[in-house]
């Protein structure tokens, strides 16, 4: 998808932040770098970013008047296109704005939702972009149509907004059946799937997810030091030494006040983090708020409804940590025996990963004898695939079987009908 606002001509970017009352200088210029990071991956040249202490903003202008005369003063002598503020502007705020400075005004919500737009490559997050982008556009249609008000045409009752607005809920219907025929789809194709073992990498965005996804599973998967560079799951069949293959997810990073109409593009997207039989957390070790990152990163999973699922945090970048960072880190691992501290451009790092996954599976692990009709051909197929065949025997129509595999891939094959007598007797309690 291209660009959801017209960008041509706007390159050049002042970005405002604001410290209100209860969110301390350093947290504010803290997430005016980000938002410098997020404007640089739409294709904007940061110019210069400015930061205003304020008790609340102002409710028609969003910061006070003096401000608004630096900035435009700013914009008129170093060439300023827009101006983007670190904070959700109401539709009144961003129209005052534009009026009082004369140039571009986006928020935060904008830049995320047209980041989002030029990385969506699949017909899902291209759908679910351009649902996002309607319910922004909705109660902002005077502000993006100058001529809002008046009448749609001869003989018509409808002013330029009633119109719009019909056309955005019509539209919307339409991509929203889309989208149902899409989800249809794809559930087909996990159902395929849902007999492996699942690993899904999560994390904030730009924690490496990607790097660790290209050295695990030794094939090219994009790597750009950029936030949201993968808005598409990428999947891969992985052999980690379990005497099986697994599959490993990589999917799009988190942030932090992710805007709410965007999070249904999330939900979509990290539907694979529903499957997972284990999530691994990258973490950027390196970043002075990786703390903060983190707890965002548990809460998307909790809005999720998948934050009971087993996790192995891995921290990422340790080489361009600190010392004092490294030595913090090395104390959490010590304490907790799921987690590691890596670099994904290590070798024998990503083996040390690979290990730890191979742990989690020993440990999940259960052993079963089966007596499996010959006519179960489809079901005999997923154990030969998905399981470790530790003893292999037929007897007139059916196939005696001594297995390994995941306790949950049990469950969902079902195999409690296929335990052979032996195997309940030796179940049994005493």
């Amino acid at each position: 998808m291209d660009h959801i606002f017209d960008a041509q001509g706007i390159r050049r970017a002042v970005l405002v932040g604001m410290a209100q009352r209860g969110i301390s200088t350093r947290s504010a210029r803290e997430s005016l770098e980000e938002l410098a990071h997020l404007a640089t991956t739409a294709t904007f040249e940061v110019i210069d970013r400015t930061l205003q202490n304020r008790d609340k903003p102002d409710p028609a202008t969003y910061i006070g008047s003096g401000k608004i005369d630096e900035l435009r003063e700013m914009a008129q002598k170093r060439n300023i296109d827009a101006i983007i503020f670190d904070n959700d502007l109401s539709p009144s705020q961003m129209r005052n704005l534009e009026i009082d400075i004369g140039v571009r005004i986006l928020d935060r919500s904008l830049l995320i939702l047209d980041i989002f737009a030029l990385h969506a490559r699949t017909r899902t997050a291209q759908i679910q972009v351009q649902m996002a982008h309607l319910r922004y556009l909705r109660p902002r249609i005077r502000q993006f149509n100058p001529h809002a008000e008046r009448r749609a045409g001869l003989g018509s009752g409808e002013t330029h907004t009633e119109t719009t607005r019909r056309w955005i809920e019509q539209r919307g219907k339409s991509l929203y059946d889309s989208l149902k025929r899409v989800r249809r789809q794809m559930d087909t194709s996990r159902k395929g799937r849902s007999h492996s073992f699942n690993v899904v990498l999560v994390g904030y965005t730009n924690a490496g997810k990607s790097t660790l996804m290209r050295g695990i599973s030794g094939e090219n998967v994009l790597v750009e030091n950029q936030l949201f560079a993968t808005l598409t799951n990428t999947t891969r069949s992985v052999d980690v030494q379990s005497h099986r293959p697994i599959l490993l997810t990589d999917t799009v990073g988190f942030i932090n006040r992710l805007p709410h109409h965007l999070f249904a593009c999330f939900r979509a997207t990290l539907q694979e983090a529903v499957q997972a039989d284990l999530l691994l957390h990258v973490v950027d070790a390196s970043h002075s708020q990786y703390k903060m990152q983190m707890i965002t990163v548990r809460e998307v999973l909790t809005k999720l409804k998948i934050d009971d699922k087993p996790v192995l945090t891995v921290y990422n970048k340790m080489d361009l940590a600190d010392s004092e960072r490294q030595k913090e880190i090395a104390k959490r691992c010590a304490k907790n025996p799921n987690t590691l501290a890596i670099s994904a451009l290590d070798v024998a790092n990503l083996d040390a990963v690979k290990n730890r996954i191979c742990d989690f599976l020993a440990a999940d692990a259960v052993t079963l004898k089966l007596h499996v009709p010959q006519s179960e051909g489809k079901l005999l197929s997923q154990l030969y695939t998905h399981s470790e065949i530790l003893t292999l025997d037929y007897e007139g129509n059916d196939v005696h079987l001594r297995i390994r595999l995941n306790s949950n891939h049990a469950e969902r094959l079902q195999l409690d009908r296929f335990l052979s007598a032996s195997h309940i007797q030796a179940d049994a309690p005493a």
